[in-house]
């Protein structure tokens, strides 16, 4: 019999009991053991819940967890940093096997948790922790472990993706996009993590180190969320053929990992630009494979729940084989490049001018000097003597970039520089 203790009984936690339940005599059959839910930790234990058969099983001591010699794997999904890692660090020493989907905790302590799990001959497993129910973790790990990965693209936060889309298909504010999102439950009443892009930092920060083994932390990784981003954006942007996305990138440059996380024009038609709503979707490029793409519900109570099952599954035949830890290399610190100061890019650029004739000649004196950029003069359907400008680059590094936009900005009849974002691209 495998013994598992859960951790956590919030939404993920909940949806894991319920697969657990539903499904048990499936997942025996696969792993051909008995599998038996020993323990739950939760804080309250006076909180009723109504869908646990057995409150018997119902605990608010992780010691007895911990010091139980049946308990086989432990189930983290109490989220945070700080009594989660302690507990799956207390767990690995106890040679006890852990399956988390904690995104946090496994891209600020990746190296620290893969060689304690090494040093006491367990396993800890993190399929939930990216991308929900895409199985990205072990498609990287195990089907692409002879191949040699050079470029990971992709959409890994749903709320965001969802408060881009719907603004571009309503036209309306982000602060009225983020209030129908929490009322449909697609975004926390806090969504400061999501905005900022801090959630997939935190994802494409375990990809890194999975896809090219190497140890980076999220503090190494240069990160913009969306919240610049304005519907005029999402307009200007779609009549030009492009959608905006928040794309998390790995891209290996001559041995160099550049990671970037940022809002990128993508070109409609290609594939990340169909990823819409509450969806994640994922591009690999590689080696021997190529091209690999995946895209699917990247959080929720089920898909996130499932991702977990799969992790007990793997970690059941773990035990009833009887395999032994595979000793790692150890991971070196590694040091990182931003993608965007690194590549040459086209840039999408919105700016507010006075709408008069010599502020409009000055702006295409700089671009014209080099041939670097086209403009466009957009109307701004008001009476009001203000004229957005959109302008579009030729390939150049962001740092020259910066340059240009300090002389534009000197410009008396420049108004503000609203945006700058880079265009994605394409990969053949």
């Amino acid at each position: 019999m495998i013994n598992i203790a859960l951790l956590g009984y919030g939404t993920v936690g909940s949806g894991f009991y319920e697969i657990l339940k539903n499904n048990k005599n499936k997942l025996e059959n696969i792993v051909k053991e008995k599998i038996n839910l020993k323990h739950i930790l939760i804080q309250d234990l006076t909180k009723k819940r109504e869908n646990l058969a057995d409150k018997s099983i119902l605990t608010d001591d992780f010691n007895k967890i911990l010091m139980d010699p049946e308990v086989d794997i432990v189930v983290e999904l109490i989220g945070g940093e700080q009594a989660a890692y302690q507990y799956i660090k207390e767990s690995l020493v106890k040679n006890k096997i852990v399956i988390t989907a904690n995104k946090l905790l496994i891209a600020k302590h990746y190296n620290q948790l893969m060689t304690l799990a090494e040093h006491n001959d367990t396993h800890i497993y993190f399929e939930a922790s990216v991308a929900g129910g895409i199985p990205i973790i072990k498609a990287i790990r195990d089907h692409l472990a002879g191949d040699n990965i050079q470029e990971i693209d992709a959409i890994l936060n749903g709320t965001t993706n969802y408060i881009l889309s719907i603004m571009e298909e309503k036209t309306i504010s982000m602060k009225e996009t983020i209030q129908e999102a929490q009322e449909l439950g697609y975004a926390e009443q806090d969504p400061e993590e999501d905005l900022g892009g801090y959630d997939v930092l935190y994802k494409i920060c375990i990809l890194a180190n999975l896809a090219f083994d190497i140890s980076v932390n999220p503090e190494d990784i240069p990160c913009k969320g969306i919240k610049g981003i304005t519907s005029y954006d999402l307009i200007y942007a779609s009549e030009l053929g492009y959608k905006i996305k928040l794309i998390a990138s790995i891209k290996n440059i001559n041995n160099k990992i550049n990671i970037g996380v940022r809002p990128n024009l993508v070109e409609k038609g290609e594939y990340l630009a169909s990823i819409d709503g509450v969806f994640n979707g994922i591009e690999v490029f590689s080696q021997y494979s190529q091209k690999l793409s995946f895209d699917g519900m990247g959080a929720g109570k089920y898909p996130s729940a499932n991702a977990v099952i799969s992790d007990l599954i793997e970690a059941a035949k773990t035990i009833k084989e009887n395999k032994t830890k595979l000793e790692l290399n150890p991971l070196e610190k590694t040091p990182t490049f931003d993608l965007h100061a690194y590549l040459e890019q086209s840039f999408y650029i919105r700016i507010q001018i006075e709408k008069d004739d010599q502020t409009i000649n000055q702006i295409k004196e700089i671009f014209a000097e080099k041939d670097l950029a086209e403009l466009f003069f957009k109307d701004n359907k008001t009476e009001t003597p203000l004229l957005p400008v959109i302008i579009i680059t030729k390939k150049i590094k962001e740092d020259k970039l910066e340059k240009i936009i300090e002389k534009i900005e000197s410009l008396k009849g420049v108004l503000t520089i609203n945006n700058i974002i880079p265009i994605k691209d394409t990969v053949s």
